[in-house]
């Protein structure tokens, strides 16, 4: 069912290509798989990306977001549908509990809170709300400090340009500054962005601000149909002195993907206590960002519910 499942994902109302076979692939050893594919009649009309762990279906934890994937033109009836037959099925697989992340409004051409209401009214519960904060598009950065920084490393002579040097930048660049600055590694390591981005060549790519032929910093852009995903940013010492990301995030944001809806800077809050980081919050404010709302929905005594 690969390529029926992929070609629901391309032309579903809400999914990306994360929830491409493809990509799901990159760790599938890390889960156990318990995905779905959702007929009404003999028309597929949803895909549910999941995995199991005991007693439990979590919309797939290796994507930043999952829940129900939807066929374009699916009225609310069917979707209340949709819903009940997945809770169905898990509580005959003997599911305790099922929690999804709903695809932030930013990547969708519909309100997921229509999807909410339907989980809501099926029993489901609320239990977080994080908040992506993006750019509507097109945008100008008006910020006082951006502007003039990007002013500086045009007069320093630094420029912008997709790169294929990937082993440079996370080895030389992003790990480093991720360890020292925050204690962590990068989500995906080398070989596995690396073998995402030859599977998908269209989709990410990553951004250099160079001086010369001396790469000062990138950034790692997932590119949707509707929005631009930041995933990585990051500079060198001497980057960081001549405002490179002022002016990288200047030409992302202005020109490069310009022509999309949105351009999604990610969440803000600190996973371990879920605070708020309020100087990265500031930053992406600066650049135009708004709160984009999703939601974590979870059911809860499968065996106990009824249609």
């Amino acid at each position: 069912m690969y390529t029926l499942w992929n070609t629901l994902v391309e032309s579903s109302t809400n999914g990306t290509f994360l929830h491409h076979r493809d990509f799901m692939g990159y760790h599938g050893q890390r889960f156990v798989d318990a995905s779905l594919l959702i007929y009404l009649g003999d028309r597929p009309v949803a895909v549910f990306p999941a995995e199991r762990d005991g007693d439990a279906v979590y919309a797939h934890r290796g994507l930043t977001y999952a829940g129900w994937i939807l066929a374009e033109n699916l009225p609310s009836e069917e979707l209340k549908n949709v819903v009940a037959a997945t809770l169905r099925h898990y509580q005959h697989l003997g599911v305790q509990m099922l929690e999804i992340r709903s695809v932030p409004d930013c990547f969708a051409s519909f309100p997921q809170r229509n999807l909410v209401e339907v989980c809501l009214h099926s029993g489901g519960k609320i239990t977080a709300r994080p908040i992506h904060q993006a750019t509507p598009l097109p945008h100008t950065i008006t910020d006082r400090g951006k502007v003039w920084g990007r002013k500086k490393a045009l007069a320093k002579g630094l420029s912008v340009k997709v790169s294929e040097d990937w082993s440079h930048f996370w080895q030389q660049i992003l790990t480093p500054n991720l360890l020292r600055r925050h204690g962590v590694t990068p989500t995906h390591t080398l070989a596995e962005i690396t073998h995402l981005r030859a599977k998908f060549t269209n989709q990410i790519r990553l951004h250099g601000v160079y001086a010369g032929e001396e790469m000062l910093g990138g950034a790692v852009v997932f590119d949707t149909k509707r929005c631009a995903h930041l995933q990585y940013t990051t500079a060198t010492e001497v980057g960081k002195s001549l405002r490179c990301l002022d002016l990288l995030m200047g030409v992302l944001v202005e020109q490069v993907y310009g022509h999309r809806d949105y351009f999604n800077f990610g969440v803000s809050h600190i996973p371990a206590t879920g605070k708020i980081n309020t100087g990265l919050s500031q930053w992406k404010e600066s650049l135009g960002a708004k709160h984009v709302f999703s939601y974590q929905v979870r059911f809860n005594c499968l065996d106990s519910w009824t249609n």
